[in-house]
């Protein structure tokens, strides 16, 4: 575990300190204001960090961020929630819904959908433009969607218009869930077969090597299972004699259209994520959109575009980003034996531990009590029960040291939205600058 060093109270004009009552914030004289923009990005530069702690999962990422101001965090913050791009369902075009959801519910629900795709191969709708300046939709910023199901009066009559559905669907080039299932397991198959043969090592590399920037997650390929297994009927209450059929309607019944050359750009084989590999499809395949009694039907046909958060919440590429300051904990007076213990068992887990005392010490201590990982802690202060504890531990946080946790939604790795975070962030002050610089050319 790294050193946890006392901060520079004139680099960060204060620190907090914590005690019984709260947080307090105690100032120090802050370090002489920079004579220009130069030297400002000088020190900036010397002491701007970041650093990876840890990756929990695949769209789990915990970093730190050393050397900046609140206000460059929180904005890194703000900009991966609401101005990181991603594709979601934008326009539907209901064709028919005599289901019990309404047309506008319905269409929230399928803009919610994340889909697994990578916002930076397509554009943002209005760059292309028709013959009349109007914005056009074209392969790069827009994919389509269809939705067209009809429940039937039994679970066997119910397949028997699915599979018939289905030889149209494939008729007009559609693609739904099961078609990328056995795509990908006919897939498989084949580099089985490769390598049984003995086929070239490296060639069989580059095959599982997708050009993609995530793979499928256990949610994904238990998704795939289901799909692939969807004909097994059970004894549930749905399909018992005295009660009528009941249909649910999944992400995977959608039915994915490609517009030209988006088949060759996002080929079905592929086992990775993003829609590099398996097509363009929902992130997840079980994902309930609508439920249907017989004789009921849903036909629509739905657009994604290119969007941010801040527009609306289903571009959010992030569940949650946060960030805390990182804790400084100091040991003022030396904690031993029945003390230590009631330390490490008082306070939280991993936060302190006890290690031996050297023979030589003259009041005859088993062990005492020592920092062991600051990252830990939550700043609990169940220890200031203790009088002595209180006395002996002093509490702060460090403030230009911040602790982020990114999850993402799946769309994108949380490293990836980092970075485009970072990207936009820079855009944004070249913009600033150009104004400025624009401004003093008006002034002279």
């Amino acid at each position: 575990m790294p050193p946890n060093p006392s901060p520079n109270l004139s680099a960060t004009g204060g620190t907090y300190d914590v005690n019984e009552s709260g947080i307090h914030f105690r100032h120090a004289p802050p370090l002489p204001t920079p004579k220009d923009g130069a030297e400002f990005l000088s020190r900036l530069s010397s002491h701007l960090s970041l650093k990876v702690l840890d990756r929990p999962s695949k769209n789990e990422l915990v970093f730190e961020l050393l050397g900046a101001d609140v206000s460059f965090a929180n904005a890194l913050r703000r900009i991966m929630i609401a101005e990181v791009p991603t594709m979601a369902l934008e326009y539907v075009y209901m064709w028919n819904n005599s289901g019990l959801i309404h047309d506008e519910v319905l269409s929230h629900r399928l803009g919610l959908i994340p889909l697994n795709v990578d916002p930076r191969l397509f554009d943002m709708y209005g760059l292309d433009v028709d013959e009349d300046g109007n914005p056009a939709a074209t392969d790069r910023n827009t994919i389509v969607f269809r939705l067209n199901v009809t429940c039937g009066r039994n679970a066997k009559e119910d397949e028997k218009i699915r599979k018939k559905m289905e030889a149209k669907w494939k008729g007009e080039g559609l693609v739904s869930g099961y078609d990328v299932a056995e795509a990908q397991r006919v897939e498989k198959e084949k580099k089985k077969k490769r390598k049984s043969s003995g086929g070239n090592d490296q060639e069989m590399e580059e095959d599982e090597e997708e050009p993609s920037i995530m793979n499928l997650s256990i949610a994904d390929k238990a998704a795939a299972d289901a799909a692939s297994s969807s004909n097994v009927q059970s004894d549930t209450p749905v399909d018992s004699p005295h009660r009528p059929f009941t249909k649910h309607i999944y992400t995977r019944d959608l039915l994915w259209a490609p517009q030209g050359d988006q088949l060759s750009r996002f080929p079905l084989h592929g086992v990775g994520g993003s829609g590099v590999g398996g097509g363009i499809r929902p992130l997840h395949e079980d994902i309930l959109i609508a439920k249907l009694r017989p004789g009921q039907v849903i036909e629509l046909e739905a657009h994604a575009r290119k969007g941010i958060g801040k527009d609306h919440a289903k571009f959010s590429p992030v569940a949650t980003a946060s960030y805390r300051l990182m804790p400084h904990i100091e040991i003022v007076k030396p904690i031993y034996d029945e003390l230590a213990e009631e330390l490490v068992n008082w306070f939280e887990p991993g936060v302190f531990k006890r290690v031996p005392v050297d023979d030589d010490d003259e009041d005859g201590h088993r062990v005492k009590a020592v920092v062991s990982n600051p990252y830990a802690c939550t700043m609990s202060r169940n220890y200031m029960r203790n009088p002595i504890l209180k006395e002996s531990i002093k509490m702060s946080r460090i403030p230009n040291h911040f602790i982020f946790n990114v999850e993402s939604v799946g769309m994108l790795e949380p490293a990836v939205i980092v970075a485009e975070a970072i990207r936009v962030l820079k855009e944004k002050c070249e913009r600033i600058s150009g104004l400025a610089d624009d401004a003093l050319a008006i002034d002279e």
